[in-house]
């Protein structure tokens, strides 16, 4: 997207805001056509379960709605639906039981003394790409992902899954652009090794490892989105 298109959404997106504040209920349509699907796929990323999605992004949309005169514009407005979306999926998973919660440095490469990797990761063919789309696939992917530690996983889910940028991750989870790099490299280090299992019998010698990593996070843009199962938004009475 060229940065004028960025302007002229950027601007489009504010003017909606501000009608939707002055009482204009069309702005508040053209926003949750906007951001519906964005609102589920995040929180069907989060808690891999449909319904769960469906009535997070119902929560969310109104939500919106409810409490779009607190919006001050302090950051962007994308940011802030980014951030109900995360919290309200995060209370949606604490009322459910928890899973046993997996340490990211047991799957993170090791390294000795001399600053050289231990055990060797394998490597993977180069044309292991059309395998990415395989039902087996796609179910291992999205284990490997499911498996990240919550912290490494949000990183991962806004930066590789929904395509934002590092400082755009950076103001959603209030956190320094460093902070964001190191937990996506460490999530990223950990779906390395977790997927090479999977795919060492492809292994090639000239394979590159990470070229291959990269297109199955690319491929876990379509993966991971879920199906959206569009529901009627949100009926709102005079």
């Amino acid at each position: 997207m060229s940065f004028t298109q960025q302007k002229e959404d950027k601007e489009i997106e504010e003017a909606l805001v501000r009608d939707l504040q002055a009482g204009n209920l069309e702005a508040y349509d053209r926003i949750a056509e906007l951001y519906q699907k964005k609102i589920y796929a995040l929180s069907f990323n989060l808690m891999r379960n449909q319904m769960d999605a469906q009535d997070v992004t119902q929560e969310v949309l109104l939500t919106l709605f409810r409490k779009i005169n607190t919006f001050q514009g302090k950051s962007a407005f994308s940011s802030w639906v980014y951030r109900i979306t995360l919290n309200a999926s995060y209370m949606k998973l604490r009322s459910k039981k928890k899973e046993p919660n997996i340490s990211i440095d047991e799957l993170l490469p090791s390294f000795n003394g001399a600053g050289f990797q231990q055990e060797k990761i394998q490597d993977w063919s180069e044309n292991t790409e059309s395998l990415l789309f395989t039902n087996e696939t796609r179910e291992v992917i999205k284990k490997a992902v499911d498996l990240l530690p919550e912290k490494e996983k949000v990183v991962f889910l806004l930066r590789d899954v929904e395509g934002l940028s590092t400082e755009k991750v950076s103001e959603i989870l209030d956190l320094t652009v460093p902070a964001v790099k190191s937990r996506l490299h460490r999530g990223r280090l950990f779906l390395r090794k977790k997927l090479s299992g999977y795919f060492e019998e492809y292994s090639s010698p000239k394979g590159e490892i990470w070229s291959v990593v990269k297109s199955a996070l690319t491929c876990c843009s379509t993966i991971l989105k879920g199906p959206w199962s569009k529901k009627p938004r949100i009926l709102l009475k005079n």
